[in-house]
């Protein structure tokens, strides 16, 4: 007599089913990981009842002098942020050793806004995340 049990086809979609699970959390764990290595990505949340336009992201060099766009160092989003909306870009800079990232853009009422994005980065890497309420602009950097 067999006193050996074979596994049935209901444990083996089962036991399947557990390791594509275990594998998928790996797996966005491992891009979480990532994350900060990846090109730099700016993320815009517009809480303000205005919308936002002209938005702009320079990189500025060491000599705090802003480059020209030639040398790429200026990226322009082309299109608007409407109230409410949120919304995330990775701006094309070119990097030519350390710098900061400044981001300026106009509101529906002509209001300029000129903020630091990050503060510093050698890398062009990492997140930003930009909040525009009525009352101010707030900024978290996660650049590297």
């Amino acid at each position: 007599m067999n006193t050996r049990r074979r596994f049935s086809k209901k444990k083996m979609i089962i036991l399947s089913a557990i390791i594509l699970g275990i594998a998928i959390v790996a797996f966005m764990s491992f891009l979480n990981a990532m994350d900060p290595f990846r090109h730099l990505r700016i993320t815009i949340h517009n809480q303000s009842d205005y919308d936002l336009t002209h938005i702009q992201a320079s990189l500025v060099q060491g000599d705090n002098s802003f480059n020209n766009n030639e040398s790429g160092s200026t990226y322009i989003f082309d299109k608007d942020i409407p109230s409410g909306a949120n919304v995330k870009f990775a701006p094309q800079l070119k990097r030519s050793g350390e710098g900061v990232v400044s981001l300026a853009f106009t509101d529906s009422r002509g209001k300029t806004y000129n903020k630091t994005v990050c503060g510093y980065t050698e890398y062009l890497s990492g997140n930003s995340y930009v909040t525009v309420t009525n009352e101010n602009v707030t900024v978290k950097e996660e650049c590297m």
